[in-house]
C-alpha cells in the first residue's frame, strides 16, 4: 500500500495526541504538579516541565495502545 507508514503514523498519532491532551487536562486539574512525588522524593521540576513530561508520557501510553489496536485490527481475518 503506498504511503502505508505515513498513514499508520497518522492513524496512530493523531487520536493518541487528542486522548493524551484530554488525559493531561483531567490529571493536572486534580493533581498539583508541585505536590507530585517520585520514589518518595518530591519532583524537582518546574510546573511547565512536569506538564510537558506528563503530556509526553500520556501520549506514549495512548500511542502504544493505538498502535496495538491497529496491529490487531490488521491481523483480523477478512470477512
Amino acid at each position: 500500500m503506498p504511503g502505508g507508514g505515513a498513514r499508520l503514523f497518522a492513524l496512530v498519532s493523531w487520536p493518541s495526541f487528542m486522548v493524551a491532551a484530554a488525559a493531561e487536562a483531567v490529571f493536572f486539574s486534580v493533581i498539583n504538579p508541585q505536590e507530585l512525588y517520585l520514589l518518595g522524593e518530591p519532583v524537582g521540576f518546574s510546573p511547565v516541565a512536569t506538564y510537558s513530561i506528563g503530556f509526553f508520557a500520556f501520549w506514549g501510553v495512548t500511542g502504544a495502545s493505538s498502535l496495538l489496536t491497529a496491529w490487531l485490527a490488521e491481523k483480523l481475518p477478512a470477512r
